[in-house]
């Protein structure tokens, strides 16, 4: 079988500060050549030069447009490069218009869309909400990457077409429990034995960081040691500029680093004692909290979106979206008692097993096989 994946159109694959879809599109891909398919990968690229990685051709689509037409540069482009290639599987990536432009092409192929969002070209605030719901329901079947983000995207969109969860995946074997990683990285910061508090993702209110220093400024009074850690752009993917909150970060005392490499968040991961992740609301799945679970952490998170789905009762503790003061006490009981944190640090490690990307290709070839 030749399959394609296509998307997402900003950001190369290979970007070492990607995010969730680059990284289910080169594990997907990789897992799915090695099973024996041919695969080609559409990526954001500044050039049309052919790049192999673990025998995935990745196809380079240059764009000279930016903003709102961009998006249809890339899709317009990557379609054309495939044609006379004739995969039997066209898999986006965020790009809602694929299998609407796939047929006015008329390349007669199946199409899929895996999502982590639904407000797709700003949903129902511009007039292509119509266009964009046909669009939607030409593809063979849709993927979201969580029942929560199903039910969402059913109910605003209003979708009739075949819809079936594919959960975004883990690789265990890069994200594992580990000493040495730990030790390097809490080197590197200067933070000895303190216990840590790390948040991995971006720095706004959407995603609770707010609530974060709000909850850290109490735990301090009760764990003076305590040191909070932030990893991640400020508001947006690629912006490295300040802001009112990444301020706010290192007032409160807490280490801010920024956008960091895929590389470093293994070790990254490792070095702490409790992963937070405090969304305030749209958290289709929380790829950040499963990572941490990978690497053997326990987590507090909120009783949002897809994190109840990702995170076990036995690998985490929830608490309210924008409550401080329930998070704080969470974290607290986390830490003053070594017992159960050890209890979930182990049950998080298996809980991140379910995700493997070994069992979502399984998944997936069925979707590719189905009708």
């Amino acid at each position: 079988m030749l399959i394609a994946h296509i998307g997402p159109c900003q950001t190369s694959i290979t970007h070492p500060a990607g995010g969730a879809i680059q990284r289910r599109i080169r594990e997907l891909s990789a897992i799915q050549a090695r099973l024996g398919d041919r695969v080609i990968v559409c990526s954001a690229e500044d050039s049309d030069a052919v790049q192999v990685y673990e025998r995935v051709e990745v196809q380079g689509i240059p764009c000279r447009t930016t903003g709102r037409l961009r998006p249809f540069e890339f899709l317009t482009r990557a379609l054309h490069t495939l044609a006379h290639r004739n995969p039997d599987v066209l898999h986006f990536h965020n790009i809602s218009e694929g299998a609407a432009a796939s047929h006015l092409l008329r390349l007669g192929i199946k199409t899929v869309l895996s999502y982590d969002h639904y407000f797709f070209r700003r949903g129902k605030a511009t007039p292509l909400f119509f266009p964009i719901k046909k669009a939607l329901q030409a593809f063979d079947y849709l993927l979201p990457v969580s029942q929560y983000c199903l039910k969402q995207s059913v109910d605003y969109w209003g979708i009739t077409s075949p819809v079936q969860v594919l959960y975004n995946g883990v690789n265990v074997d890069q994200f594992r429990p580990s000493d040495d990683l730990s030790n390097v990285m809490r080197a590197r910061l200067g933070l000895g034995t303190a216990p840590v508090l790390l948040y991995v993702g971006r720095v706004c209110e959407q995603k609770g960081t707010d609530t974060l220093l709000e909850a850290y400024s109490q735990l301090r009074r009760r764990h003076a040691l305590l040191r909070l850690v932030i990893a991640g752009p400020a508001e947006r993917f690629g912006n490295s500029g300040e802001t009112t909150l990444t301020r706010r970060i290192r007032e409160s005392g807490g280490l801010y680093l920024g956008p960091v490499s895929e590389l470093d968040l293994p070790a990254i991961y490792n070095m702490c004692n409790v992963f937070v992740m405090p969304t305030r609301s749209l958290e289709m799945f929380g790829m950040a909290a499963l990572e941490a679970q990978a690497c053997g952490k326990p987590v507090v998170c909120t009783l949002h979106g897809g994190l109840p789905e990702v995170i076990s009762k036995d690998s985490g503790l929830f608490f309210a979206p924008g409550d401080a003061d329930a998070l704080t006490e969470q974290i607290d009981l986390l830490l003053s008692d070594a017992t159960m944190r050890e209890q979930m640090c182990v049950s998080a490690r298996e809980n991140s097993k379910r995700f493997e990307w070994k069992h979502l290709v399984r998944q997936l070839a069925e979707v590719y096989a189905a009708g």
